[in-house]
């Protein structure tokens, strides 16, 4: 076989393993097409929407109507105990982005638990009081961060249940707002999702 056939074999194939591998976008409100027994996008949507609204509707958030201010938020501790791999901030960040839309609530970026993030710049600029190569008028000055008044903590849970051929697998989305002065629980939910696929589909 000469170079000039074999090149060209090499070529065909080299084409048809891309267009084989071609990647396609997927339109949101399309892809639960594309859903598997595990948690994706939608059900970390779902899930926080159905908690926002029950927080939105709760006496605590009514009794709020009377405050001027909104009441400071941190995201504490919140624990994936499932079997899936996926960061709890992103269940959280889209609570507390739909809390702040209320006009209720605000994040503080100060301070945080496993359940969101800290911005590392709130202490490094603070650092700059000690180094004389920054203007000491332009620093933030102590006693200047605000301390949350809240804390929004949870927990998401996994349960298998086999039936048959099949396995059913409940999930619990369970979330808990406490007032940090006193550690009373102003309100709290929970929200399930439950899916069922083949055995061999299910993670234990």
């Amino acid at each position: 076989m000469n170079v000039k056939i074999l090149n060209t074999i090499t070529l065909s194939a080299l084409i048809f393993v891309g267009c084989a591998d071609k990647i396609k976008y997927i339109d949101t409100k399309d892809s639960k097409e594309y859903t598997s027994i595990g948690l994706d996008y939608h059900d970390i949507e779902d899930a926080a929407k159905k908690s926002v609204q029950s927080l939105l509707q709760s006496g605590y958030v009514k009794n709020l109507a009377t405050e001027k201010k909104p009441k400071v938020l941190a995201i504490s501790d919140v624990i994936n105990d499932t079997m899936q791999n996926f960061s709890t901030e992103e269940l959280t960040r889209k609570i507390t982005r739909d809390m702040r839309n209320s006009g209720k609530f605000i994040l503080t970026m100060a301070m945080s638990g496993s359940g969101g993030s800290t911005d590392k710049m709130l202490q490094q600029a603070r650092e700059a009081r000690t180094n004389s190569e920054f203007n000491q008028y332009t620093v933030q000055e102590k006693g200047s961060l605000i301390a949350p008044e809240l804390s929004l903590s949870g927990k998401i849970v996994q349960r298998n249940t086999k039936i048959g051929s099949k396995q059913r697998v409940d999930y619990y989305f369970l979330l808990t707002l406490t007032d940090i002065k006193t550690g009373l629980v102003v309100w709290d939910d929970e929200t399930n999702i439950i899916k069922l696929g083949k055995n061999k589909s299910v993670a234990w």
